[in-house]
């Protein structure tokens, strides 16, 4: 409708110059960096703007019809539909922003210097229209497609977007003034400044891929140690991850409980080998340096900048409601909520896992021993989204967890 209505209008193009737009913006969208969520980014919102700065919204509009097809999607073989998604989503906001930056008192051509610095505002309320309709609809439609929650994605994915897309909509304008003087002949020095912003997501996605590789590689080193623990860590963090979505967190706090949840065990590294592997039961000796692992992995991530949200959850994780547990002896609510799930996920897999000094117990013992020990050493509430997220129907329930699961039901219905 926003094409449509945009024809109807019949504006006085330069058609050449919607062309060569299209071009252009064809080019800087065929350059995504993926994003975690299923999404991506570019930097083609500021070619977008520029248009919108010289030729008004229904140029734009015309222009941004080329987003439809792009050479990063053909690549990754995105579905069809994804893609129509994505042109129509440039579509509105470039026409939403386009209307925005007029009605603010934005001015469409060249800019004169006695457009500064009023100009300003017109270029920040349009890059904010643009911003939260662009990444909005993405939230939301990856949202629906995963069944998570779109706030969580757009806060995960996008938010710390802000300040680039506002920098974006200066580049757009700085774009459009040059294009302005120079015509299409400036079309190296449009394409330098883009390259550059692009350079700068790609920096910033890849330092967030070495994060994850840090945290794999204390992972593999803290399995190579003590081998009962492999897949310990992994396992741990579905079951955090399961709970924390259950619990509606935040996705940047799911993010964090990720990394606690593999790292929680990080400080078995400084733990005598025949301890950990240790077949009978533990002196008090031995168990006092067991317990003294939550303190040393603390240690070890806080010298890691980027892991420092997720300290107190590793070093909390043995703490028990009713203040009986190890590390500080915190009780109820002073224990952090991730610190809370993430003893929940890490008994749950303690116990269904063989050890040196015990066979593994089965999924319903395990689940029936975390509903006996609520508001004891576990977060009740933090254990019943658990249970509601536990998949039993591999296994044959006993009447026992029937029973539970039931209860769970009647007091949590969907």
């Amino acid at each position: 409708m926003v094409l449509l209505a945009s024809l109807i209008t019949k504006p006085a193009l330069s058609w050449a110059d919607v062309a060569f737009f299209a071009l252009f913006i064809f080019v800087a969208d065929s350059f995504t960096i993926p994003l975690p969520k299923n999404a991506s980014i570019s930097v083609s919102f500021a070619v977008i703007f520029a248009a919108a700065l010289l030729f008004g919204p229904q140029a734009v509009v015309i222009a941004s019809l080329i987003t439809v097809v792009n050479i990063s999607d053909l690549k990754r073989k995105i579905a069809w539909y994804k893609m129509v998604f994505s042109a129509c989503n440039y579509v509105i906001s470039a026409y939403a922003a386009g209307y925005v930056y007029i009605l603010t008192g934005g001015s469409i051509g060249g800019i004169t210097v006695a457009d500064f610095p009023y100009i300003i505002v017109p270029v920040v309320f349009a890059s904010t229209v643009f911003f939260a309709i662009n990444t909005g609809l993405i939230a939301l439609g990856v949202g629906l497609l995963n069944d998570e929650s779109p706030v969580g994605i757009w806060r995960f994915d996008y938010q710390w977007l802000i300040p680039n897309y506002f920098a974006l909509g200066v580049l757009g304008l700085v774009l459009a003034q040059i294009y302005y003087l120079t015509g299409p002949a400036s079309f190296v020095l449009l394409i330098v400044p883009l390259l550059i912003a692009r350079q700068t997501f790609q920096v910033y996605m890849q330092l967030r891929g070495a994060y994850l590789d840090t945290v794999k590689a204390l992972v593999q080193a803290l399995e190579a140690k003590d081998p009962y623990t492999r897949g310990h860590s992994e396992r741990v963090a579905k079951y955090a991850e399961q709970i924390a979505r259950e619990l509606k967190l935040p996705e940047d706090r799911v993010e964090t409980l990720r990394y606690a949840a593999l790292l929680h065990d990080i400080g078995k590294i400084g733990i005598a080998r025949k301890i950990l592997n240790k077949p009978g039961k533990l002196n008090n000796d031995e168990f006092k340096k067991i317990q003294s692992h939550p303190r040393i992995g603390a240690g070890i991530l806080s010298d890691i900048d980027f892991l420092e949200k997720a300290i107190p959850a590793v070093y909390y994780h043995h703490e028990h409601l009713n203040g009986r547990g190890y590390g500080e002896g915190l009780a109820g609510e002073r224990i952090p909520l991730l610190a809370r799930i993430m003893t929940v996920a890490d008994s749950f897999d303690a116990m269904t896992s063989t050890r040196s000094y015990r066979p593994a117990m089965s999924v319903e013992d395990a689940a029936e021993e975390l509903m006996a020990c609520s508001n004891r050493q576990f977060d009740s509430e933090v254990v019943e989204a658990f249970m509601r997220t536990l998949d039993l129907s591999m296994v044959e329930a006993g009447p026992e967890i029937k029973e539970l699961q039931l209860s769970i039901a009647v007091e949590n219905p969907a």
